[in-house]
C-alpha cells in the first residue's frame, strides 16, 4: 500500500472519529486571556549595542586601509577585507533590524 493511500485513510477515519467541538464566542477571549502579556521586540540598548559595534567596524576598516602596502596584496589581504565585510554587512543588517523593531515599525 502506498504511503499517500494510508495518509489518506488515517487522515478521513480522524475526521470521522473527531467530535465537533461546537461554537463558544468566549473560547478566543479566554485563551488570549491566559496568554502571557506581549513582550517588546526590541530595545534601544539592543540598537546602540550594534552602533557601537558598527562604529568599531569601521575603525578596523580605517586602520587596516591606513596600514595597507599598496605594492602588493597578498592573499592575507583579501581573506581579511572579505571577513570583515561580511562581519560590517551582517552588524550593518543587525543595526538596522533592531532599530526597526525598537521603533515598532
Amino acid at each position: 500500500m502506498n504511503t499517500n493511500e494510508e495518509d489518506k485513510k488515517l487522515a478521513q477515519v480522524l475526521k470521522q472519529g473527531a467530535h465537533d467541538p461546537g461554537e463558544n464566542e468566549w473560547f478566543t477571549r479566554r485563551v488570549l486571556n491566559k496568554l502571557p502579556e506581549r513582550r517588546e521586540r526590541g530595545s534601544w540598548s539592543t540598537v546602540i549595542v550594534f552602533a557601537i559595534a558598527l562604529v568599531a567596524c569601521c575603525l578596523c576598516w580605517l586602520m587596516m586601509w591606513h596600514g595597507q602596502d599598496w605594492g602588493a596584496i597578498t592573499v592575507r589581504d583579501v581573506l581579511y577585507n572579505v571577513i570583515m565585510g561580511g562581519v560590517t554587512l551582517t552588524v550593518l543588517w543587525q543595526t538596522i533590524v533592531s532599530l526597526l523593531h525598537a521603533a515598532d515599525v
